[in-house]
């Protein structure tokens, strides 16, 4: 199975035009339940999309993990960045589980709104987070490239999360936390500029692996559980 996800998101053309198909499939359908009434031609491709996302949120936890070890290895060696008192995620005001336990006692509905609120919180935030990062000592360039590949995979991420949202009959809200730390990102000050991008990089860490948590939880309840 992870061979044909794998090959599945190899190409990003593929996976834009699935979920492209999907809107336009679900663009005018009428609702229905998490449960697609026991009806296959709704269930069938509902747990596809789902486990497809669910891949998604993996590799994009991955690759943002990879992203701040590069960065961290990078720009923060010697600076005790761990010894600050670190700054609160924008993010951090949403009421969200702390762990896969506390997960499994929200409804996927619930789970599935939570995941697109923090995903659109990240929307703005990436597009400044890529463009600043050029302003850095040094040769930034492959950290760049990393910020951009993840940019767009979050984006293609929460038009998956859009899309099951619309097939399950919940409203795709565009809720969303902004996040208010573009001056410290453009500080004259080297330090001040570093810690800003060490702490950004950290929180979309952080809401990367809880957005694939949640995923698993629901795609968990949907697909390996059938329970709603």
């Amino acid at each position: 199975m992870l061979l044909s996800l794998t090959q599945v998101f190899s190409s990003r053309a593929s996976l834009l035009l699935f979920l492209a198909s999907y809107l336009l499939l679900w663009e005018n359908v009428v609702s229905t339940s998490t449960c697609a009434e026991k009806d296959a031609n709704i269930q069938d491709p509902l747990e596809k999309l789902l486990t497809l996302t669910t891949f998604m949120s993996h590799v994009v936890s991955s690759e943002t993990a990879k992203l701040f070890s590069e960065f961290n290895n990078q720009y923060a060696q010697g600076k005790r960045y761990n010894d600050r008192i670190p700054e609160t995620c924008h993010t951090a005001f949403f009421d969200t589980p702390a762990n896969k336990e506390q997960s499994l006692g929200r409804n996927p509905e619930t789970l599935l709104t939570l995941v697109h609120s923090l995903l659109n919180s990240w929307t703005n935030t990436l597009n400044h987070l890529v463009n600043e990062m050029s302003t850095m000592q040094g040769d930034p360039s492959s950290l760049i490239s990393k910020a951009r590949e993840i940019q767009t995979k979050f984006d293609e991420l929460t038009t998956g999360v859009k899309t099951i949202l619309r097939m399950i009959g919940e409203r795709d809200n565009e809720t969303y936390l902004a996040w208010s730390g573009l001056a410290s990102l453009q500080s004259s000050n080297e330090d001040v500029r570093c810690f800003s991008f060490y702490t950004l990089i950290r929180c979309l860490l952080r809401d990367s692996r809880k957005v694939n948590t949640y995923l698993e939880v629901i795609k968990y309840k949907i697909v390996d559980q059938n329970n709603c």
